[in-house]
């Protein structure tokens, strides 16, 4: 048997977390030698909450584009990178969506106005959006006229991002745009794209070199009491949440792959159980102290999956790119040394939603009860792109200098 062999062998074994592990960012560096990709860069793999961390490495890269950036950049996800597209979105029988575009949202941003960014500025979007070389993030697809761009001069993608979506779209049903339908939009956008660029071929060249983000660090397929009538329509299989998660997501984004994305930036899921939403609405069930460590001990597994997930992909997707940016990993580094950082406070919300704001809020990891700060959100976007430890197998600046 190979050595490459008893790698995989070790990994789909489980025989422990941490040969399984090194198997895994090996087979990631071997993947990436079969490509003839040079400049791998191994990272640490996912920390665990309670475990000590060194403070993450200063942002020192924020701002520096790419030197060649992509001609676009589509982004995915929750809350943590929605620019708007939940302002006007219309509820259900579960309840209305979550918007930002009130007081006390976007106070830092750009003429103090609320944007649609759960946010007290920019949101981690934005600010990759700016390392690669873009002004902010590309606009909401439901601020779109026709949902569709009109011309390419100007065009630097779309973001279908919303709060509460999930990779199910049973997740706050009724309340979000779910990571399917948001795909679905992607499908719109493409074949507007394919007739102002003049076919198949231009637009798999585009698609190609574009950057597609999805952001998936609040978790909410996760928290409990996501899925309102889950009771109502258990599983059929013997299969664990995130065997039935990674398994939807792995064929979300081999779908994606079909639509001609060949870089995917995905984040993964954060210390959801240091949320403050989580702290309020379900009192820190099981945990010791101000973080529910059953649910960070869930994200951790769900984050293992998924780093086996897109290595899979890697060696059975033509041309599939990925960097995985480690958002639990930064997350637990700067909430064991906040001060490291320059944060006071890891812990509560900056806004609660009524009355007035912290004053520092420079120094809150949370701007509300889901979301970061503009200042979390910076840090955090500096880490993936340029930096080596909380990015695997390579971080966004190099996947974006791969060849598409």
């Amino acid at each position: 048997m190979g050595f490459l062999m008893v790698l995989r062998y070790l990994v789909a074994m489980k025989s422990s977390s941490v040969l399984a592990t090194i198997a895994m960012v090996m087979i990631s560096a071997q993947a990436l030698d079969n490509a003839n990709l040079d400049g791998y860069v191994p990272v640490p793999p996912v920390a665990i909450a309670g475990q000590p961390a060194a403070p993450p490495p200063a942002a020192a890269s924020a701002g520096q584009p790419a030197a060649a950036p992509p001609p676009a950049i589509f982004v995915f996800g929750d809350g943590a990178l929605d620019v708007g597209n939940n302002n006007d979105l219309t509820g259900g029988e579960i309840g209305d969506p979550d918007r930002a575009n009130h007081p006390y949202y976007g106070i830092d941003y750009p003429g103090g106005q609320a944007s649609g960014r759960f946010s007290n500025g920019y949101n981690i979007a934005d600010f990759i959006a700016k390392d690669l070389g873009f002004e902010m993030s590309p606009p909401a697809y439901r601020s779109l006229p026709d949902r569709s761009p009109d011309k390419m001069e100007g065009f630097t993608g779309v973001n279908y991002a919303s709060a509460r979506a999930g990779i199910q779209d049973s997740t706050f049903v009724n309340t979000t745009i779910p990571l399917s339908t948001q795909v679905e939009n992607f499908g719109e956008t493409r074949d507007r794209l394919k007739a102002l660029l003049g076919g198949r071929k231009p637009l798999n060249m585009f698609l190609s070199k574009s950057l597609f983000l999805i952001g998936l660090g609040t978790g909410m397929d996760l928290i409990p009491d996501s899925n309102p009538f889950a009771s109502f329509f258990p599983p059929k299989d013997n299969k664990t949440q995130v065997q039935r998660l990674t398994e939807l997501l792995g064929t979300t984004i081999t779908t994606m792959h079909g639509m001609g994305a060949r870089k995917f930036g995905i984040i993964n899921a954060g210390l959801i159980g240091c949320m403050p939403s989580v702290q309020s609405m379900y009192g820190g069930l099981g945990g010791d102290g101000p973080c529910d460590d059953d649910l960070n001990r869930l994200a951790a597994e769900f984050n293992s999956a998924l780093g086996t997930l897109l290595s899979d992909l890697a060696s059975k997707l033509h041309r599939f790119r990925y960097s995985l940016a480690d958002f639990y990993g930064f997350s637990n580094a700067t909430f064991t040394n906040p001060s490291a950082s320059g944060f006071a406070n890891t812990i509560s919300a900056c806004y609660s939603g009524s009355g007035k704001p912290c004053s520092n809020r420079a120094e809150y990891w949370f701007w509300d009860y889901w979301y970061t700060t503009e200042q979390a959100a910076k840090l955090a976007a500096a880490a993936f792109y340029s930096g080596k430890r909380f990015a695997m197998p390579v971080n966004f600046k190099r996947l974006i200098a791969m060849k598409g």
